[in-house]
């Protein structure tokens, strides 16, 4: 009190003193600055003296709270899209001509290797015309070399050894064309993999378009996902995404491979896609629940959602624990947040690593309120 008496005492001399030298309004801020700051001190020392008398009066009760540290760290963001597995070897074989059904030899389920025959047509007429072609070829090459050897020796006509060598050069091709018409008759499989249904009948008449057998590979699998359009230019190829297969209770992390550039136009949305591991559970047309993380950063200070608060003017705040001997003191600290997640927010400003923020109580206490920790 003696060194408080002393500074009002110099405070009044130095306004006494420069009354002389300065207008009224100069004098009364003077005079006005020097009592504010009398004040603060004053409040200050008085805080001081209100926890030291609540931390020796065993009669006084306060509040209990419990503290949050804040920490400084690697931080995340991502959102929840479902995606469907696309297979790059599950497709649906057709004939290439019509013919009637002669032969199936395949059955749902069943594992083939690349290039076995699943599917005959009948190619009786289609075999008789490639028997009867090779027989006019080999007479048309047999005519063709002698008329060459002739030529050769100079003997026979120029129209003669034209004739036979456009007669076998005709038939060489029709051959090719028929051998393709023989080939046609079966459908092979393209890859290996396994018979997913079967849908020829024996003695059924087949005909172009008409599915014949659905055979599904083991790999080429991917996940494709429909993304709102708000994301186009948050999502990048690389991004990490978390998958979760929940029907065969599968989770596997992965990377984004493809991010599309098209927006469809009757849902607003635009394909991502992610490459999927080989692994036999996984099967075409499946779904998944993906989390696409969209934002991420190294080091950030965050703070769990359930310690931000807003006031009626829509300002973010929390409340900070302050130690004082065995008890402590509530600050209240204005927020400027980042981006949330599910149970953490990115703080641009307003508390800093170390601090203790109020975590059980902080609804019920108030700024300027003596605590006590649990």
């Amino acid at each position: 009190m003696k060194n408080l008496s002393l500074f009002i005492l110099v405070a009044g001399l130095f306004a006494s003193c420069s009354t002389s030298e300065s207008t009224p309004v100069d004098q009364l801020n003077a005079r006005r600055d020097s009592l504010s700051t009398v004040i603060e001190r004053l409040k200050a020392e008085l805080d001081e003296v209100d926890l030291q008398l609540a931390s020796v009066d065993s009669t006084r009760s306060f509040a209990q709270v419990t503290t949050f540290e804040i920490t400084q760290g690697a931080f995340s963001h991502s959102f929840d899209v479902y995606g469907s597995v696309i297979s790059d070897k599950s497709v649906t074989l057709y004939p290439e001509m019509a013919g009637s059904i002669a032969r199936v030899t395949v059955k749902g389920g069943e594992r083939v290797r690349a290039g076995q025959v699943l599917v005959s047509l009948d190619g009786s007429m289609a075999q008789a015309s490639l028997a009867e072609l090779k027989t006019q070829l080999d007479l048309a090459k047999s005519v063709f070399e002698k008329q060459e050897r002739l030529w050769n020796q100079r003997i026979g006509s120029e129209v003669q050894y034209l004739q036979a060598k456009t007669q076998f050069d005709a038939l060489q091709k029709r051959l090719l064309a028929v051998e393709k018409q023989v080939a046609m008759t079966t459908i092979n499989a393209p890859f290996d993999g396994v018979v997913d249904q079967v849908f020829a009948k024996v003695g059924e008449y087949a005909a172009p378009g008409m599915p014949m057998v659905r055979l599904v590979g083991n790999g080429g699998l991917r996940l494709e996902m429909q993304v709102p359009e708000t994301y186009i230019q948050r999502i990048e190829k690389g991004d990490g995404v978390a998958m979760n297969f929940s029907a065969i209770q599968l989770t596997l992390e992965g990377t984004v491979s493809q991010v599309g550039n098209y927006i469809n136009p009757g849902s607003r949305t635009f394909s991502v896609s992610v490459e999927l591991p080989k692994n036999q559970n996984l099967k075409a047309n499946m779904m998944a629940s993906v989390a696409l993380k969209d934002y991420s950063i190294e080091s950030a200070i965050t703070i769990p959602n359930r310690l931000i608060l807003q006031d009626t003017k829509g300002m973010n705040y929390t409340y900070v624990y302050m130690q004082v001997g065995g008890l402590g003191t509530i600050a209240r600290r204005d927020l400027v947040l980042g981006v949330s997640n599910d149970e953490f927010t990115e703080v641009k400003s307003g508390v800093a690593p170390g601090d203790k923020v109020v975590d059980r109580g902080i609804r019920s206490v108030q700024a300027d309120q003596i605590v006590k920790l649990y």
